[in-house]
Formats: C-alpha cells, sequence, structure tokens
C-alpha cells in the first residue's frame, strides 16, 4: 500500500527521491536474486567479517514529517541508495529512555523494562544493548559518543568508547576522530540539538529554528559520511550507516490528519534510513485507509448450518431464571433474510412462541428483529430501525432489576430500542444449548454472519454498551470484561470450532460443515484498535538492532529480537 506523499514547499530534491523510490518498496520476484537476508547470518557470507562496519546516528527528537519538509541535502543523497520512511513509530509513551532502549536493545518495554526516564527497575541485564552481542560475537571496537548522561551511563554497555559532551558539535567532532582511527568498526552517536529546538521553539519545519536545527545535523552527517570515505582502508570495508530519531514531538495537528492509529501523532513520528552505496532506493510508507481500518478475518455463514455449543449441560449459565441481570450482544451481517421468522441467535429448542426458552429472530422479512420467550409476548424492533443487508449491526438486549421489577432492554449499535419490557418472574430456563444460526422448527434460514458474540452475567450501562458496541475485539480496557460468561469472536475460524474467550470455555461447533470465508470489511461505525502489526508495515527503530547485527555477520536468531527482519535490494551484489 502506498501515500502520495505532498510536495513540500521546500527541499525539492528529497521529495523527488522519495517519489521516484515508491517503485522499489513493491518489487517484484525477479528481485528476489539480488536480497540478502540479514536476520540470520552465520557467517562466511563476506569473505572477511572484519571489513562490516557501521556508523549508527540517533537524532532526539527529529520527525518524520518536518525531515522531510526540511532542507536537508545530504539526506537527500544518500536515500539513493537507502531503505527509508517518515513514517516511523516510536513506543506510544513517548518517553525518550523507552525508545533509546527499544533502538539499542532490539526489545520492547514489556522486556527491557525501560519505562521511565530515570531506567528505574530495568531489566537491562537480560536484554542488553546490541554492543554486547558483538563484543561476545567478534573483536570489533566499539565506540559511543552523545549528549545524555543516562542513555550513557544506564543504556550503553560493552563500549571500548563511552563519553560524552556537552554540545552536538562536540559529539561529531569526537566522531569524526574515532573515524580516523584504523580499528574504528561500531560507532554510535547521538546528537539533541534537534529535540532542544523543538522544545523551545516548536517540532515542526514550518518554525525556522527547528528546521535550521535538522539542518545542521544534515551538514554533520555530511561530514561524517565524508570521513569514511576518507579513510584509508575504505576501498576495503563495507560500511551500513543507520540514522534515526528516537521519537518526534508534540505539535498541534488539524483534526482532518487525525486517525485512529499511533501514525497522525507526531510525538512518535520518527524517520529511520539505512545507507550503503550499493542499497537500492526504498521507501516505506504508512498503510492507506488509517481513518477507517478494516474488520477483517474468517467467518462461518449461517445458512442451514447451526453454531451450537459443545455440551448443552454447560450452557445452563446462559439460563436467565428469575433473578440475576445478563448482557448480551452480537455482530450481524446479512445477506438473505430468508422468509416468515428466520433465527439469528437463541436458547430454546425452537424459536417458536410455544416453547420455553429466548430467542432473537428476524421479523419476516422487513430487515427488523425481536426477542421472544423472556416477555409473555415478543418485543419487536421498530421498522425506523430496519437493518440493510450486507451491512454490519451490533444487537442485543439487556436484562436488568429497578428495586424489585425486572426489565429486558433491546439495543441497536448501541442504542436502546423501544421502551424496556417488564419480565418480573418470567422464567425461561431450560436444559438447550445455545445456538447461532438456524435450527430446524421455525422459520426459514437466512444467510447471515454473526460474529463478536458476548455474554456477561452482569447488566452493562447504557453508556458502556454504546461506547463498546463499535469494538471488534474486547480486552481488559472493558470494564466488565471479567464478567463475560460468554465470548467468541468467531473472525479466526478453522475446523469445526469456534472458540470460547471467556472462563466458561464454551466452544461453539458446527452441526453441518462449516463454510469458512475471509472478510475486510470498512464501516465508519467501526472503532477499531490498531494491532501492533499495522505498525510494522514500516522499519522502526526497534528493528535496528538486529539490522546491524546481521551487517556484522552476527547470527540473532538465538537472541529472540522483536524487532522484524528488513532485507535490503541491491544494486550491486556484494562480491
Amino acid at each position: 500500500m502506498k501515500n502520495k506523499i505532498k510536495k513540500p514547499a521546500f527541499s525539492y530534491p528529497l521529495a523527488v527521491l522519495l517519489i521516484v523510490a515508491l517503485v522499489a518498496v513493491f518489487s517484484c520476484n525477479k528481485e528476489l536474486a539480488d536480497k540478502k537476508d540479514f536476520s540470520n547470518n552465520t557467517g562466511g557470507e563476506v569473505a572477511d567479517a572484519q571489513k562490516q562496519k557501521v556508523l549508527y546516528i540517533i537524532v532526539d527528537g527529529a520527525r518524520g514529517e518536518s525531515i522531510f519538509k526540511s532542507p536537508t541535502p545530504v539526506l537527500s543523497r544518500m536515500i539513493k541508495n537507502g531503505m527509508f520512511t517518515i513514517n516511523s513509530v516510536s513506543d506510544e509513551n513517548g518517553l525518550n529512555a523507552t525508545s533509546w532502549a527499544d533502538m539499542l536493545t532490539g526489545y520492547d518495554k514489556t522486556k527491557h523494562k525501560v519505562v521511565s526516564e530515570d531506567f528505574a527497575n530495568n531489566k537491562l541485564a537480560d536484554y542488553p544493548m546490541f554492543f554486547k552481542r558483538v563484543k561476545d560475537n567478534t573483536t570489533l571496537r566499539t565506540a559511543a559518543f552523545g549528549i545524555s548522561q543516562s542513555l550513557s551511563s544506564k543504556l550503553i554497555s560493552n563500549a571500548d568508547v563511552n563519553s560524552t559532551f556537552a554540545t552536538d558539535e562536540a559529539v561529531k567532532t569526537a566522531a569524526l576522530t574515532e573515524l580516523a582511527n584504523n580499528d574504528a568498526a561500531v560507532i554510535l552517536t547521538e546528537f539533541q540539538g534537534v529535540d532542544k529546538a523543538g522544545a523551545q521553539y516548536g517540532y515542526d519545519a514550518s518554525i525556522p529554528q527547528y528546521a535550521a536545527a535538522i539542518s545542521t545535523i544534515d551538514t554533520y552527517i555530511g561530514e561524517l559520511n565524508n570521513a569514511i570515505k576518507a579513510r584509508a582502508s575504505y576501498s576495503k570495508e563495507n560500511w551500513l550507516i543507520v540514522i534515526a530519531s528516537n521519537k518526534g514531538g508534540a505539535y498541534p495537528v488539524i483534526p482532518a490528519l487525525m486517525d485512529q492509529t499511533l501514525y497522525s501523532k507526531p510525538l512518535l513520528n520518527s524517520f529511520v534510513i539505512l545507507y550503503n552505496p550499493n542499497f537500492k532506493s526504498t521507501i516505506y510508507n504508512k498503510p492507506t485507509n488509517l481513518n477507517s481500518l478494516p474488520y477483517y478475518g474468517t467467518y462461518g455463514k449461517l445458512n442451514g448450518d447451526t453454531l451450537a455449543s459443545t455440551d448443552a449441560a454447560k450452557s445452563n449459565i446462559y439460563n436467565f431464571g428469575t433473578t440475576g441481570e445478563y448482557t448480551v450482544e452480537l455482530k450481524l451481517k446479512v445477506q438473505a433474510l430468508g422468509t416468515l421468522n428466520a433465527p439469528i441467535f437463541f436458547k430454546t429448542s425452537s424459536p417458536a412462541n410455544s416453547t420455553t426458552g429466548w430467542w432473537i429472530i428476524h421479523n419476516g422479512s422487513n430487515g427488523t428483529w425481536r426477542l421472544g420467550g423472556l416477555a409473555s409476548a415478543a418485543i419487536a424492533t421498530p421498522t425506523s430501525k430496519a437493518m440493510e443487508l450486507n451491512t454490519w449491526y451490533n444487537i442485543g438486549f439487556k436484562v436488568y432489576f429497578v428495586g424489585t421489577v425486572r426489565y429486558v432492554q433491546l439495543y441497536q449499535d448501541g442504542d436502546p430500542v423501544g421502551p424496556a419490557t417488564v419480565i418480573t418472574g418470567r422464567n425461561a430456563n431450560n436444559s438447550e444449548p445455545l445456538i447461532a444460526g438456524y435450527r430446524s422448527g421455525y422459520g426459514n434460514s437466512a444467510a447471515q454472519f454473526i460474529t463478536d458474540i458476548r455474554i456477561f452475567n452482569v447488566a452493562v450501562p447504557d453508556a458502556t454498551i454504546k461506547d463498546f458496541a463499535c469494538q471488534v475485539e474486547l480486552d481488559n480496557r472493558h470494564p466488565y470484561y471479567n464478567n463475560l460468561i460468554g465470548y467468541w469472536p468467531s473472525i479466526n475460524g478453522a475446523g469445526t470450532l469456534v472458540k470460547d474467550y471467556s472462563k466458561s470455555k464454551n466452544d461453539f461447533v458446527f452441526q453441518k460443515s462449516p463454510q469458512w470465508t475471509s472478510f475486510e470489511d470498512y464501516d465508519s461505525k467501526f472503532c477499531i484498535k490498531p494491532t501492533p502489526a499495522l505498525y510494522e508495515k514500516v522499519p522502526r527503530g526497534i528493528d535496528l538492532p538486529r539490522f546491524i547485527l546481521g551487517w556484522l555477520n552476527i547470527n540473532a536468531t538465538g537472541f529472540n529480537l522483536d524487532g522484524k527482519v528488513w532485507t535490503p535490494i541491491y544494486n550491486n551484489i556484494l562480491k
């Protein structure tokens, strides 16, 4: 998926190169011969491992979008042979320390435990900075130069040289001195000037002081690159230059540019460049359609089949008796309404007025539905709420008390439908299984999909029902998550089972061969929580240690790093 990038008012060369580089993102299979995977090198791929060198430059507080819009002639040249993104996403807590730890260990905060700027209670001894991996596996010299005392003392380890300075210029000078050393091999630099300018004036390229700070770092990077090329042994060396920001900076964004994801948060907007003269220019953009994330998975089509609990005896918890409070919700998409009153979801031997139990069924074929069994007469939804075909709806009901009076209330898309109905003393208990879809005995089968089935042993408040009706995957953020006595997402179908993710573990099973169907539906009524995989579409700081270790011919497989493998495409195969 590719985004069109707006042409900025300046930095024209970078804009042109980015647009041209889009072509390389999805290269066809014919490029495979030009790829080298650095994820699990075991040595021998480069004749002399000593020739592999790394310069890793961290630019604190440099927003990816602002890097693109600022005058950066050096970076503009480097991305001609670089893997590049301006849409990288830093850790959502927005802390320097956490982002640094991600970028230097290759593990996320659930492991390294760096979740405060003072590095308190960290687990870096178990999940160390990548210099340790280098020292454990090679004789290469390691050196680190930066501004932050805490970064130097708390995070950087196994460095032959580890120095801090008061200014970015001093950091650059120290790195230049290191590059003049014949033994220089793995060098880390950290610059803070961009972050300081952003904190004082604002984190956007439209602010002259911030753009000037970015331009200064661009010049420093040019000097460091020139120093590499000036090395007496340069023709026998193979340098990887990694340039990345630890995070961006908070800055107002117009509402139209905000989406449901971390991609739209300026504080987390960072950039990554992986440069080598032999790399093909490759740009990675954030996914499209972020304002409307899809509801997707594999669901079972209910068209004459039944979806029933594995054991009717285990379904007694869905008998609502004459006491207790309950909430039942499900998502429904109908392809064909059938005729008469086709069943949807029920616990009864037959969804007909003469049987005992409760049932949700279609109202004829007019797009409305009704609840039967709990009340002495069917409770129907008004025609103004009629459902359209091939559209998702969240429907259900709630059983609750007001004093000693017991009520049932219907809901559609989180809103109450019609008035509540008194059901005091009404007992619909039976020994039947819980069923979704069709069961013979009454009504003709509709062609429909039922997912996200939730049954709570509590009367969920109306406001919470509304807030979570748009959600498609529940977790403990739901205030009544621990009250679930049945939860079937029903979108990861395989075989004949639909798993119950509640504490009841009461799986549904298809009574006939299931028709599993993959789907990807967009609907503005969904408020879908982005999955972590959404942010793995672009290179991130956490990915960089894996890439660096692979470049140095260190097999990272056994380290169980959290970063993703990124494979460069070459203009020229290394010999």
